[in-house]
């Protein structure tokens, strides 16, 4: 059985937080997972996983100011205090809930840096994830984004990531293979899971090109899922996509695997 995750950042959003895991566990979801967690009171959090029973187990640390446009902290020159200060928030909310799965973003391509440069500082900061969240044992994941999405995200292909993760090397880095972006950047979705395999430590999924459901695109999800199982895979699938109806109807993809 598939093990599929709610995230709550992106589905059930008409309900506050803790309606969100009931809608979660009600639709049959096994876990949820979140990008922006740690902005919800954590009693809160608490009390909505203790009534579901559902384990939250994927998080974003905190990414600088989203508003104002930053997406992470963890290549950008300075800002080292408030990284750590990420990192602390994230681990706080992470090891309270049970999850040992924190995502760290890696910010955008700066202005007259280097790409070299920005390289290096990204692979000191990753370094300093791993080392903070190792002490509650949890995994620092990192996660290719296509620029169409994402504009001028530093870590924009799976091949870049791949190497960061082997220059980091510390051994609770891995990769956040996100079947959408993956897609998007590259084709090729099943030979590049068979590929980075050994790296990857969390899946999530939507459609492409409208970001929906699985069913909903180009890709024939229900063949990768079972890809997907056929190689071993036992963690989590997370599903980060927009649902094309505000109805029901777009959670009926999960029936097969309930």
């Amino acid at each position: 059985m598939l093990k599929l995750a709610a995230n709550l950042d992106w589905l059930f959003c008409e309900y506050p937080i803790a309606g969100r895991f009931q809608a979660a566990k009600a639709a049959g979801f096994h876990g949820v997972e979140g990008l922006f967690l740690w902005q919800q009171p954590l009693d809160v959090l608490l009390a909505a996983q203790r009534d579901t029973g559902l384990p939250v187990v994927l998080m974003n640390a905190p990414a600088g100011n989203w508003q104002a446009g930053e997406r992470g902290l963890a290549s950008l020159p300075g800002h080292n205090e408030a990284f750590h200060r990420s990192l602390l928030i994230a681990r706080d909310y992470a090891t309270a809930l049970g999850c040992r799965k924190v995502h760290v973003m890696a910010g955008l391509r700066v202005n007259g840096l280097s790409a070299s440069t920005q390289r290096e500082q990204l692979i000191a900061r990753l370094r300093i994830a791993c080392d903070v969240m190792v002490e509650a044992g949890i995994d620092v994941l990192i996660e290719p984004l296509n620029p169409e999405d994402m504009p001028g995200y530093f870590i924009d292909s799976f091949p870049l990531a791949e190497s960061l993760i082997n220059d980091v090397a510390r051994n609770n880095i891995g990769l956040q293979f996100d079947i959408y972006h993956c897609q998007k950047i590259h084709g090729n979705v099943a030979h590049l899971i068979e590929r980075y395999l050994p790296i990857i430590k969390h899946f999530q999924i939507a459609s492409v090109p409208g970001r929906h459901e699985p069913g909903t695109g180009e890709l024939n999800e229900t063949w990768l899922f079972n890809f997907i199982k056929q190689t071993g895979y036992q963690g989590w699938i997370g599903c980060e996509y927009k649902p094309s109806t505000p109805g029901p109807e777009s959670l009926i993809w999960m029936t097969p695997y309930l």
